[in-house]
This record gives C-alpha cells, structure tokens and sequence, in this order.
C-alpha cells in the first residue's frame, strides 16, 4: 500500500493578511471550497479577504498581476494547465474537497417540456448530463449552452434565460431555484498556486 503525506503547512505573512481568490460569482463550487480554505488559514490568525472572478483567465491575471495572493483552481477545470505551465507561479499546495450536490434545477413554479428546452452548465460538469438526462443528446429540440460558472447558469435560469441549469445546491438555494433530478457530491482534486515571488509558501510534504 502506498502512503502519502498530505499536510498544509505554510510561512505566515509579515502582514498577516492574505487575499485568496477563485471562481465566481457567489455560489459556485469553487466559492464553497474557498470557504473551506479560509477556515483551515484563520486557524493560524491569518485575516484573509477573497476575491471572486467572473473565469479562470482573470484569476490568473490576478494573481500574475499580484491582486491576489492564492489562487485556488479545481482540476476539473479544462485549462488549468494554463496555471500549472505559467512560469510565474508555483504550486503551493493540492487536496481533496468535495463540491456541493450537482444536480438539473428549475424555477419552482415554471413548467415547461424537458425535451424542448434550454439547459445551462459550465463546462466541468457537462459529462453529468449523461447520467442525468441519458436521452438529451437523441433530443433535437434539447439545446445545451456553456457558461462561466454554475452560479452564473442558476442566475441565468432564475432570470428566465433558459428552462435548466445543470447547478450545485448552493448556487440553486441563492437563485432560488428547485432540483428535478440530483447526481450527488462530486469528490473532486483542488490546486492552490502562488506567485514565485512571494514571501511566504505553502507545501505539501
């Protein structure tokens, strides 16, 4: 069997304070993963604001540009090479969280034809609809439009954009929004990159 020591260790700021950002807006699964991280570094009585990005192409001109001084990147993201690769930044650390429940979500009261309709996703979670709707690619009238964020596609959806957002239970609860069918948590891997320049680090032994 082998073994692997996972521990989220780290140099504390001069200043104490940290600003750590991710995917936006409010409500998304990166947001609640967010929550999770910021709970693990007051521990060590760092203060800690967080910033919210409309992508991941904007996150990472944050941190480039030093806005940001963590950025916390889940590995479903399709090009999180582009963080990996960057010369400027180092891995500082990477775990496991789970995301909210994903599930297909609608307006409580709004009736409509689930085989004629307009379905709203990021495109991480685009394979579920498989699983949640195993016909949807037979249906000629079923059209699926991509995203920046789950949140975004439940913000959509409340609006009256389209008829379903493939969303997770937090961005669902803020819109206001009901699930109609439920795939469940995701146990999903999570990076945390920081600039090379920085005077503090986080690892992983």
């Amino acid at each position: 069997m082998l073994k692997f020591a996972n521990e989220f260790n780290y140099d504390i700021p001069i200043s104490k304070k940290l600003v750590v950002g991710t995917l936006g807006p409010s409500g998304t699964s990166s947001e609640s993963v967010l929550e999770y991280v910021v709970e693990q570094l007051q521990l060590e009585a760092v203060t800690i604001t967080t910033k919210l990005f409309e992508n991941f192409a904007r996150l990472k001109e944050a941190l480039l540009s030093e806005k940001v001084n963590l950025a916390l990147v889940p590995h479903a993201y399709h090009n999180i090479n582009d963080f990996y690769m960057e010369p400027s930044f180092e891995l500082s650390f990477i775990f496991i969280y789970p995301t909210p429940v994903y599930g297909l979500a609608k307006k409580p009261i709004a009736k409509f034809d689930i085989n004629n309709c307009t379905i709203l996703t990021h495109p991480a979670p685009l394979p579920l609809l498989s699983y949640l709707m195993p016909d949807y690619e037979k249906q000629k009238h079923i059209k699926v439009k991509l995203v920046d964020s789950t949140s975004v596609a439940a913000k959509e959806v409340s609006d009256g954009l389209a008829e379903l957002a493939l969303t997770n239970e937090k961005a669902a609860n803020k819109y206001g929004l009901e699930f109609i069918r439920t795939y469940g948590e995701i146990k999903m891997s999570w990076s945390i990159f920081k600039h090379k320049e920085d005077n503090f680090s986080i690892t992983h032994n």
